[in-house]
């Protein structure tokens, strides 16, 4: 069947909400002159190529992250010069066609009306927003090459000539290599291209063999394509230390990648850091959606969006008999992000959140079709398990009543889960299906008859219920956008003064306060460093893009050791002459700064002195000549915090 484009009416009133909130992420985007946060590796990763021919910053190759992002933006850089809005554009943009790509792809498994809503409700979520509207990250580009992969096997599969199968396979190859050159994760597309094929060839012998003669090209291109990637010699390591920036399976062997002092992981540790990002991702899927998180101590609820989109997933691998991408290609990235050692992130999930949803109705639709036709066996099923959880519901909300951590919605669940388990209960008992689920039922019947005069059934009310409760939600997530606008008065003056000045960029005193809690902490000691310390310093910091980027200085990363006598060796080894110490609110790694380097101060306190320091960051230049070092740097005079 050939692809036709359908215009109707559902289809133009997505087209112009999608666009509309896309645009609105570009007009209400962060206003700055410059990056705040550690996104600005990617416009200086994009500048590097530019300007040095090589892909990663501090004169570091970056071995970790594919390059597709900054490449992209180093394009743009020539085109249209260095800019932060530039970046932000590209997020917006990108979101929008990932967007308008992902409901022609789910319109064509559900009907139109669930996957207008599902598309409305996801980019309309302030998380969606805020993502796109602050912050550069790979988790968009990756989106949209995603699905544009996948409406291409599926255009590439049906297409009627061999001219638009070849148009649609180059499309194909094109989406898959991107996918690949901006995440990693994009191998997950090459592992549902294989199980695809696989499982035609168990099924089918001789379709196997022409859906391998169709995809082998495209799996060889894409092979080569992660390969050439993958054979890229690893810079030297700075420290010894398991975890990152180690490729991706030694990473899956540290129990903790925020901690790696915790050292290495065992079985049980696996199988606990899976259930803890399957309950972070039902958290996530939950802000997204409905607009608020789930505190993820109440399991009852978390496990609810979980068992729909397991059966959802089983049950249409069962329609498609395995031979699915979609299918193949959620299973891949789910196992690539259910394994992650590391806290899992919203920019994690975004990608994958749209077939989230749509498993979820499927797996709305297999109840229906499993009640309908095995009632006893559902009800024998559900009955325990529901009880299960509205009984462990009910002593969370026993246990934590005084302290007020809970949503009266969420509580409800909890009577909620109980009732249907009662009901489950005597479904297993009668062995016969609801009534309302039974269109031959008399209160089938009655729900699809008219009202009077009015001609609209009980059931098209209920249709409008659902598609009023979407609106509730879309507006409460349009109504949170006010929560993420961030001042900008403080941020626009950072305007005044260029980057590459010989004067920092000056701030009102009055405004610097206000203007460092906007900014990352590092950015305050960066631009000290910069102005204080010669050119040749070497720097050691927790978050090298950012200080890389403001101080101009060499960094060394700051790892996470907490053992004095390694990080003394590795100061002495790499020629550190300043380390920064922040206390951060909320650490990415562990131990934090602080802890890491007074443990180091206690030993060795005559080799530091204290050269800056504000509320909540401290800067330290090392006496090599204590240290057991000569140095060739001038002394630096202790300083106050000063206005920026």
């Amino acid at each position: 069947m050939a692809w036709q484009i359908k215009v109707t009416r559902v289809g133009i009133l997505v087209f112009a909400l999608i666009v509309l909130f896309g645009g609105a992420a570009i007009l209400f985007q962060e206003r700055s002159a410059d990056f705040l946060h550690e996104d600005v590796f990617y416009a200086d990763s994009a500048r590097s190529l530019i300007q040095n021919g090589y892909y990663g910053i501090n004169g570091r190759p970056e071995t970790t992250q594919p390059p597709g992002l900054p490449a992209l933006l180093a394009i743009l850089f020539v085109i249209f010069g260095y800019s932060r809005t530039i970046c932000l554009c590209v997020m917006a943009v990108c979101e929008t066609l990932a967007f308008l790509a992902a409901y022609e792809l789910l319109q064509r498994h559900l009907p139109k009306l669930v996957a207008a809503s599902f598309c409305i409700l996801l980019i309309s979520s302030p998380v969606y927003f805020s993502m796109a509207a602050a912050w550069v990250s790979p988790c968009f580009p990756f989106f949209f090459t995603t699905v544009i992969a996948l409406l291409a096997f599926e255009n590439y599969e049906n297409a009627p000539a061999p001219t638009s199968r070849l148009i649609w396979g180059l499309v194909l190859t094109s989406a898959i290599a991107a996918s690949l050159m901006v995440a990693s994760a994009g191998i997950a597309l090459l592992g549902a291209l294989v199980a695809v094929i696989g499982v035609t060839l168990l099924r089918n012998r001789r379709l196997g063999l022409i859906r391998l003669r169709r995809l082998l090209p495209i799996l060889l291109i894409g092979f080569a394509v992660q390969g050439l990637w993958m054979h890229r010699k690893p810079a030297p390591l700075e420290w010894s230390l398991p975890g990152y920036p180690a490729p991706y399976l030694e990473q899956l062997k540290v129990k903790n990648g925020n901690y790696p002092e915790l050292g290495m992981a065992s079985l049980s540790d696996v199988s606990g850091r899976v259930a803890m990002n399957v309950f972070a991702q039902s958290d996530l899927l939950s802000q997204l959606v409905l607009r608020h998180g789930v505190n993820q101590a109440k399991i009852f609820i978390l496990i609810l969006p979980l068992l729909l989109v397991v059966a959802g997933w089983a049950y249409s691998m069962w329609q498609t008999r395995g031979e699915g991408v979609l299918e193949w290609y959620f299973a891949g990235y789910e196992f690539i992000y259910l394994l992650w050692p590391w806290k899992m992130e919203a920019r994690f999930f975004l990608p994958i959140a749209p077939l989230a949803c749509f498993y979820v109705w499927k797996g709305i639709e297999s109840m229906h079709i499993a009640v309908m036709a095995r009632p006893r066996i559902v009800g024998a099923v559900w009955f325990p398990l529901g009880s299960l959880l509205g009984i462990s519901g009910w002593y969370w909300i026993h246990a934590h009543w005084h302290e007020n951590l809970g949503r009266r919605a969420d509580e409800l669940m909890a009577f909620i889960l109980c009732v249907s388990a009662i009901f489950a209960a005597w479904i297993a008992y009668t062995g016969r299906p609801p009534s309302f689920l039974d269109a031959n039922s008399g209160i089938g019947a009655w729900l699809r008859r008219s009202l009077g005069t009015s001609q609209v059934s009980p059931l098209r009310l209920a249709q409008f219920a659902g598609c009023g409760a979407v609106l509730i939600l879309f507006v409460m997530g349009v109504r949170n956008f006010r929560n993420i606008i961030i001042d900008e008065k403080p941020l626009l003056s950072f305007h005044i003064g260029r980057r590459g000045d010989a004067a920092i960029p000056q701030i009102d005193p009055t405004q610097n306060a206000s203007f460092l809690n906007a900014a990352a902490p590092e950015v305050e000691c960066a631009l000290w460093i910069r102005s204080h310390t010669p050119v040749n310093s070497v720097v050691m910091a927790r978050q090298v893009p950012t200080v890389y980027h403001f101080a101009e200085r060499r960094v060394v990363w700051f790892p996470p050791i907490s053992n004095p006598d390694v990080l003394m060796q590795g100061i002495q080894r790499l020629k550190v002459d300043y380390v920064v110490v922040i206390k951060h609110k909320a650490p990415y790694y562990l131990p934090d700064d602080d802890y890491c380097f007074d443990r180091l101060l206690a030993n060795s306190r005559d080799a530091f002195q204290i050269v800056f320091q504000d509320s909540n960051l401290r800067v330290f230049q090392v006496e090599r000549n204590l240290a057991g070092e000569t140095s060739n740097l001038g002394r630096v005079i202790p300083s106050s915090p000063l206005p920026l």
